[in-house]
């Protein structure tokens, strides 16, 4: 018989989320964190993480297939080594907490069709910081997991130019602030973040050896001023959580922040200008849907232009070290307001 290729792409899709499922049960139940002493049964595992046997037994089972475990001729369970790696809490490596906000942003996914009818983020699920503190410990702390992997390659790609102050707003874990300052010789750095938020961000700027450089303090980019005279105001992964007239608004106060030679940077992962590409972005448009009100993927050019808006000038882009993500440099213009043509939306 021969292969219907495109019945199979549409049966890999619609299957999809079974192998996501399986990796999310297996972080939730602890399985990798079970074997990461050395192998087991299925009978030692299954009460390692609390399960029936016949439950951990299919669990365990699918995740050798994924190639996530492997089970030796005697029937012993092990983590293979990228998984040992990746997914074991107390690994250097370890992405588990980012693997948490994943599988718990699958249920906002789960609504996406009345998302799209309503054309708003699936209300009764919709995520909030301040609302649960075990959501927010693994929301910054996963997502200082996944970007510090390319965050000092990302601070590499933008000359100092004399810079010796950086404003890191809706900066989280620091995480992006601790590259910087391990790039830039001297600089110093202020993350501006939720006063839910700012006790991990001082555990993280301490762990890496620069509390004496970094500091926090409690805002709300929606309103608050980002400081007066600063060099550079960091945007990274913040304006795709925003319609355009927040997003505007937000700019528009990290203009007024710099110093006369200061600039903007504007970091996140871009559409480009068919908006059918990077498959990525495309995905992460409607998951900007499902999850926050007025969030989504903007293309560079719609960026650029509420950057001009703001009152910056002479936009440049970065590719970035992730291949769907831009780097937008903007340096200081005309202030906004100042010939009506920058006026706040």
């Amino acid at each position: 018989m021969a292969l219907d290729l495109g019945m199979a792409q549409i049966s890999q899709m619609a299957f999809g989320y079974w192998q996501a499922q399986a990796l999310f049960a297996a972080v939730r139940t602890g399985v990798f964190d079970a074997l990461a002493e050395g192998s087991l049964t299925v009978e030692k595992a299954a009460a390692a993480c609390a399960l029936p046997e016949d439950s951990a037994l299919r669990l365990l089972d699918a995740c050798v297939a994924l190639r996530l475990l492997t089970r030796s001729g005697d029937g012993e369970y092990a983590n293979t080594p990228h998984a040992q790696r990746l997914l074991v809490e107390e690994s250097a490596e370890s992405v588990t907490r980012w693997v948490k906000v994943m599988a718990r942003w699958y249920e906002p996914w789960g609504g996406i069709t009345q998302a799209l009818q309503d054309g708003q983020p699936v209300e009764e699920r919709r995520l909030r910081l301040g609302d649960d503190e075990e959501y927010a410990a693994d929301f910054i702390l996963g997502m200082h997991e996944y970007n510090s992997r390319t965050a000092a390659a990302l601070a590499q790609l933008v000359p100092q130019q004399g810079a010796g102050t950086l404003v890191d707003v809706g900066g989280g874990a620091g995480t992006y602030s601790i590259a910087f300052c391990g790039q830039w010789p001297g600089l110093t750095g202020e993350v501006i973040d939720l006063q839910a938020v700012l006790p991990l961000t001082e555990r993280t700027v301490a762990r890496a050896g620069l509390d004496d450089r970094i500091r926090v303090r409690a805002g709300d980019y929606y309103t608050d001023r980002f400081g007066s005279a600063v060099d550079v105001v960091l945007l990274s992964n913040v304006l795709h959580q925003e319609s355009p007239e927040a997003a505007l608004d937000i700019l528009c106060r990290a203009r007024e922040a710099l110093s006369e030679t200061g600039r903007v940077l504007v970091h996140g992962h871009f559409l480009d200008e068919t908006r059918t590409a990077p498959l990525f972005t495309t995905l992460h448009n409607l998951s900007a849907l499902a999850l926050w009100d007025g969030g989504r993927s903007y293309t560079v050019t719609e960026m650029a232009e509420l950057m001009r808006r703001a009152g910056l000038t002479d936009v440049e882009v970065v590719q970035a070290p992730e291949a769907s993500a831009k780097l937008l440099v903007g340096t200081v213009g005309t202030p906004p307001g100042s010939d009506g043509s920058h006026e706040r939306a």
